[in-house]
């Protein structure tokens, strides 16, 4: 069921997310060897998520239902998926660690 643009409670969103208990979030929303989530703190108690991708570097995840979305944050919270405190942090992390890129110039 998608709960896209509907207003949720926090609480209901954390109810409804549940229905994702056991599956890879990473996988269903796309993770690859081109594709990589990673976390960025968004200053409110919780996570942006964002991708590493191959071609164009970093991307934001906009996903506009609320109970997927938390669904994902949670997953990559609990298998260790790289979190950092800005975007800023991460933009170096890729750079001294050289994630792989495709057309990007590097």
């Amino acid at each position: 069921m998608s709960y896209a643009f509907k207003d949720l409670s926090h609480k209901k969103v954390r109810k409804y997310a549940a229905q994702y208990d056991g599956v890879d979030m990473a996988t269903l929303m796309g993770a690859d060897e081109d594709n990589f989530p990673f976390l960025v703190n968004d200053r409110n108690g919780g996570y942006d998520i964002y991708w590493w991708t191959t071609h164009s570097g970093i991307m934001t995840q906009i996903d506009e239902d609320s109970v997927r979305a938390f669904a994902t944050m949670t997953y990559l919270l609990e298998h260790a998926y790289p979190r950092f405190e800005s975007i800023e942090d991460a933009e170096e992390w890729a750079k001294s660690h050289e994630w792989p890129s495709k057309n990007l110039g590097r």
